[in-house]
């Protein structure tokens, strides 16, 4: 078959393993995202993710992810509910928290694994089958695996600059909060990304649509988004709230507002999420208590409780005594801000 016979079929083979949507970029390498990522880098703004700071050129050259490497497939698997948004009226009433959107069901990356190893399997068996069915750990990366150099696959955990790639394969265009954003579903939705030497028909770049809109910047309430596309990580209450070792600093635990894992107020307030739609997908679907839970529940839970109710969760992530630490900084902080308008 010619390149865009099999670019049709790969695509086919990805929205049959469940993904939402597909687009292919070139792989070349990005010296600009290189040079962009490392001014914020060497500026601070990763904060304790000291993974960022490895395999800078990696991240930006996808041959040095797979030798002679030609796409790299980008697929977008949405996370919506019709569940209320973290701004609307009443969402959050007295005594609850906040937990992201995204964390409300079973965690993405046991989602969207088990759906790309499913994607790699098809497009072996049906396009390049002298590959092998030799899956094994590529390079010690927990998640990431390769079918004989030729495939290796990541979900947001690997070196690669996820979001530049999908504005390229034209899954949508980065926004001044820097997430993507697909014209016609909004932002929420997770991304996935195969690298491969399959030659693949590149996909065409959708426009950016944010134009003088400034509505993400406005109402991000620790100002983290400083520039245009440029978030520090160390403002962001999502930083703060997940990505924290240990307790929260005092100095930032008045930030954290209602917000006990993550937070989704720079999409609440995007223009184009009022054309998301509910995904329908099972596995993102609100469990129960998770949509805005009473703060007093989860300080009740013992360790054996916590790892049951959040088990395949994305919570999971802060652990047992993060999570209360969170709980108490959201207490704090709301019952300052009582006082606050009280006074007033």
């Amino acid at each position: 078959m010619d390149r865009r016979q099999r670019t049709a079929l790969v695509e086919q083979l990805a929205l049959d393993a469940g993904f939402s949507r597909f687009g292919v970029a070139a792989a070349h390498d990005r010296p600009s995202d290189r040079e962009h990522l490392q001014r914020w880098i060497d500026a601070g703004m990763h904060g304790s993710m000291a993974w960022m700071a490895r395999d800078v050129h990696r991240r930006s050259d996808p041959g040095r992810v797979v030798a002679g490497a030609r796409s790299v497939i980008m697929l977008a698997l949405d996370y919506d509910s019709d569940a209320p948004r973290s701004l609307d009226a009443g969402a959050v009433p007295e005594g609850h928290g906040w937990i992201s959107r995204y964390a409300w069901g079973t965690d993405y990356h046991l989602v969207a694994e088990r759906r790309l190893k499913a994607l790699t399997a098809a497009v072996q068996e049906q396009i390049a089958p002298g590959l092998g069915d030799d899956f094994r750990g590529a390079g010690g990366e927990p998640g990431a695996f390769e079918v004989r150099r030729d495939f290796r696959w990541y979900v947001d955990y690997g070196p690669l600059l996820e979001r530049r790639w999908g504005e390229e394969a034209g899954l949508g265009w980065q926004g001044k909060n820097s997430l993507l954003i697909d014209p016609e579903r909004g932002s929420f939705f997770f991304l996935a990304a195969v690298v491969t030497s399959i030659d693949l028909e590149p996909s065409e770049a959708v426009v950016d649509h944010c134009g003088s809109c400034t509505a993400c910047i406005d109402a991000c309430p620790t100002d983290a988004i400083v520039a245009d596309r440029v978030v520090d990580s160390r403002r962001c209450i999502s930083y703060l709230t997940i990505e924290t070792k240990g307790a929260i600093a005092e100095a930032d635990r008045g930030q954290v507002g209602a917000h006990l894992f993550g937070c989704d107020i720079c999409q609440d307030v995007c223009p184009f999420n009022r054309f998301s739609r509910p995904s329908g997908e099972a596995e993102f679907a609100p469990r129960p208590g998770n949509v805005a839970p009473p703060l007093g529940e989860l300080l009740a839970l013992d360790v054996e409780a916590f790892r049951e109710r959040f088990r395949r969760s994305p919570v999971k992530r802060r652990g047992y005594e993060g999570l209360r630490d969170n709980v108490r900084a959201v207490q704090a902080g709301r019952s300052a801000m009582k006082e606050g308008t009280e006074r007033a």
